[in-house]
């Protein structure tokens, strides 16, 4: 019996179609896996996004609550005998929807709340400049009740003018936190005084004059700050907020996967961060704002 020499072709063929079997298995598993850290992205991006839609939701949901707990008490007195006149302005920040490519997104921005007092029927007129998609009309009449309140003067005999002005068309989602600066600019029409043009505030109003919570506070804070704020005021206890940091990944060449990291900071760090010197402060009560205001 001879002896039979290796067929140095057939092992190497084997060898290569095994090499080729298993860079297949692992292309396939890099493949898969790099799939899922897309979806993974994907669903932190939506999760983030659709917190943000509730907690502006919620806030809206629970100012309208409680206004419409007292709405047979939001008529216009009818004890003034006549109207009286007066103007303030005051700065007010919101946050509106940007369509970003696919994506919708939630910015700060800055509008102007003009406040004009005019003898007349006690109506309340609204007006915005340009289309503003923005619902103050309940924020303005519980505003009125209260002013009257701490001045002591009605406006029965008189009409409230309010034009909120924009440099843009813009879609705001969140009226109501713009209470508390149309209470304060109200007041200050009455009484005649000068506002403070640095100092910003966000919070809603409601009728036993304290400051209710609102969303969208690091977006306005930063529209606020951007546009020349030196104080910004908020709520009692919403000094603090929930940030998302954004992380990158580079599993493969050519690839980059975004994360966040939801983390909790101090607002006015948060703005020393972006480069602003700005104070933020909690006001419980629309008194404590008008004092800062006026201070």
């Amino acid at each position: 019996m001879g002896y039979e020499a290796p067929n140095h072709s057939r092992i190497l063929a084997l060898s290569l179609m095994i090499n080729v079997f298993f860079a297949l298995v692992a292309f396939y598993a890099v493949w898969h896996w790099y799939d899922l850290r897309i979806e993974m992205n994907k669903l932190s991006n939506s999760y983030r996004k659709l917190e943000q839609e509730l907690n502006l939701t919620k806030a809206q949901m629970e100012y309208y609550k409680k206004q419409a707990e007292y709405y047979s008490s939001l008529i216009s007195s009818g004890a003034a005998t006549t109207g009286i006149m007066g103007h303030a302005s005051v700065p007010i920040v919101a946050i509106h929807a940007v369509q970003k490519g696919f994506n919708l997104q939630y910015d700060g921005v800055v509008l102007t709340a003009d406040i004009e007092l005019r003898e007349g029927k006690g109506r309340i007129l609204v007006n915005t400049v340009p289309k503003i998609g923005i619902d103050v009309q309940t924020s303005i009449t519980t505003a009125v009740k209260v002013a009257e309140e701490i001045t002591g003067v009605s406006l029965g005999k008189t009409d409230v003018v309010l034009t909120i002005k924009a440099s843009r068309e813009v879609n705001v989602v969140d009226g109501p936190s713009a209470g508390a600066a149309l209470t304060v600019a109200l007041i200050a029409a009455i009484r005649g005084d000068t506002l403070n043009k640095t100092v910003y505030i966000t919070g809603t109003i409601n009728n036993d004059k304290s400051i209710g919570p609102v969303g969208g506070i690091a977006e306005k804070a930063l529209a606020a700050a951007a546009n020349g704020s030196k104080i910004f005021l908020v709520p009692k206890g919403q000094s603090r907020i929930v940030i998302y940091i954004p992380h990158e990944s580079h599993p493969l060449p050519g690839f980059t996967i975004i994360t966040y990291e939801k983390k909790i900071m101090n607002l006015q760090d948060y703005l020393k961060d972006a480069g602003y010197q700005i104070a933020v402060k909690e006001v419980q009560s629309i008194e404590d704002a008008y004092r800062i205001f006026t201070g």
